[in-house]
């Protein structure tokens, strides 16, 4: 299952087709993920490039759709930040992006990889750098999860990480 992926404690960092998947405050899908982030004692972080995907001001973090507002209200999200200058998160960035674009290589250019998948592996690098015990990266793309996935094990932390499909854990929460 995929809830048994994150342990109790761990920091998620969610990807903007994860928010739009479990829609607003009033969703089902929203309520079932909130009460699993407070059950499991988790911390929920949006990184800086998601909310730019979701036309929101990251400079500023005034969250304008409701889920976002309603989350960050709650104290369950938090803004997250790259930084580039903790060493091997641009090797993890990079690596991401190599290996999307090797997995797809018939479907898409290296321009149409999407750069805020490769902000999720490093920015899930940086966490276990920092000391996070463990991180995990909510995805619903197969091709983003398998990537993020060996970029991470790659560095030697694979052991410290998961990669969710986070359209999965959303119907199997509301299940």
């Amino acid at each position: 299952m995929a809830g048994d992926a994150i342990p109790r404690g761990s920091t998620a960092i969610i990807d903007s087709s994860v928010l739009f998947a479990m829609g607003g405050p009033s969703n089902e899908k929203y309520q079932a993920f909130e009460r699993f982030v407070r059950q499991q004692d988790l911390t929920v972080t949006v990184p800086e490039q998601v909310a730019e995907e979701l036309g929101e001001s990251p400079g500023a973090y005034e969250y304008q759709r409701d889920r976002l507002r309603a989350a960050q209200d709650a104290g369950w999200l938090v803004p997250g930040r790259i930084d580039f200058s903790v060493p091997r998160v641009s090797e993890v960035v990079d690596t991401t992006r190599t290996r999307m674009g090797a997995l797809s290589a018939d479907d898409v250019t290296e321009d149409e990889i999407e750069k805020t998948d490769t902000i999720l592996a490093g920015l899930a690098y940086q966490y276990i750098a920092a000391g996070a015990p463990h991180v995990t990266v909510l995805v619903s793309d197969r091709i983003a999860e398998q990537a993020i996935a060996n970029s991470l094990s790659a560095v030697g932390v694979g052991d410290r990480t998961s990669v969710v499909e986070g359209r999965d854990l959303l119907t199997e929460l509301t299940s």
